[in-house]
């Protein structure tokens, strides 16, 4: 696979300055028409911006509206939308549900928003209707996970493959460099396999004596987790430390307290939650990935916005048929330990 340079956080930030400093004050696209905010619909939950002074709407198509992994994504995007004065609606299914996305998607594109943010992460089954919503003016950018074969504008998220490399790191620490290792996933989700392989790669380059010997099916839900994790370390006893590679890390602590393994088996989850950060608190969990969701969200409202009051100069751009965002925003990870694991609970 082409690995693709991405923008820094600080490159985009001055990105984000130059062009608000320089656009021009006129409408947005016709395609922005008076929208209402969407209402709360049968597809999962929603949340609207306040107080806002533009008819202009922005729209996120969660894959997963109900998880808590995307609470933080939803405060981003209505910051950004809030200090624009424009329209911030949140949607998808509230349950796991790749159909029920591109559905919703398709009611959305109906709409005529002025931007779409979508979290692709079944790419293949969401490209169609990306395509459907760029080719009716509507400008379309992926968080969390790309749809790199799409027409869509940018992506601003997490480069999957560093971040595994990161937990690789990590994993390799908490096993002191020496051990088996247990891997909870979801098999066949793009930004989970690219996890996996950074994860694989580090271990293979840095520290071959730490082996993976089991992959698990979590279903992307805690209690499949915790069932498929108690029963692949009853099938493999020495294993030392197992991780979560999608945000279901409460699973992974509910399992080791299940098999009696807390402080006996380390776990490494990727997000947070405050069931997660819980368990950093009290042991179970030693610490996590946390990839930067508000920031995906807050920059992507604020690039769909420029995309539409673009400067003169960046007009010229659009007009020879150039895009004028970066092609991709690498937001990164952190690695949160107990010491930092209270700065992130919600209040």
């Amino acid at each position: 696979m082409k690995k693709i340079k991405a923008f820094t956080l600080a490159s985009i930030f001055i990105l984000v300055f130059v062009v608000l400093a320089g656009c021009q004050s006129k409408s947005a696209p016709s395609n922005q028409g008076n929208q209402a905010n969407t209402t709360q619909s049968q597809t999962g939950n929603q949340s609207e911006t306040p107080k806002a002074t533009s008819n202009e709407e922005y729209v996120m198509v969660s894959n997963v509206a109900g998880h808590p992994y995307w609470l933080d994504a939803q405060d981003g995007g209505r910051d950004a939308a809030a200090e624009l004065g424009v329209k911030w609606t949140y949607t998808g299914p509230s349950d796991f549900n790749t159909a029920a996305q591109v559905t919703t998607l398709e009611q959305i594109i109906a709409k005529k928003p002025a931007g779409i943010i979508v979290a692709a992460l079944q790419p293949d089954a969401l490209t169609p209707a990306i395509n459907k919503a760029v080719e009716a003016g509507i400008p379309v950018v992926t968080v969390d996970t790309d749809a790199p074969a799409s027409k869509r504008m940018t992506y601003l998220g997490t480069d999957n493959y560093q971040a595994g490399r990161v937990m690789g790191e990590r994993l390799a620490q908490v096993v002191n460099g020496n051990g088996n290792i247990g891997l909870a996933t979801v098999p066949g989700q793009f930004n989970l396999e690219e996890r996996i392989r950074g994860i694989k790669d580090v271990l293979l380059q840095k520290y071959p004596n730490v082996k993976v010997a089991s992959i698990v099916d979590d279903k992307n839900d805690d209690s499949a987790t915790a069932t498929a994790v108690v029963a692949m370390l009853q099938a493999n006893p020495d294993i030392k430390a197992v991780a979560s590679i999608n945000a279901v890390g409460a699973g992974v602590a509910a399992a080791l307290r299940q098999a009696n393994k807390v402080g006996q088996v380390k776990a490494v989850t990727f997000d947070i939650t405050d069931p997660i950060l819980n368990g950093i608190e009290d042991g179970t969990i030693d610490s996590t990935i946390v990839q930067r969701t508000y920031m995906m969200t807050y920059l992507g409202v604020k690039l769909l916005y420029n995309y539409n009051h673009r400067s003169k100069y960046l007009d010229n751009w659009f007009q020879n048929k150039l895009n004028i965002l970066p092609n991709a925003v690498d937001t990164g990870v952190m690695v949160i330990t107990k010491d930092q694991a209270r700065a992130f609970k919600r209040k």
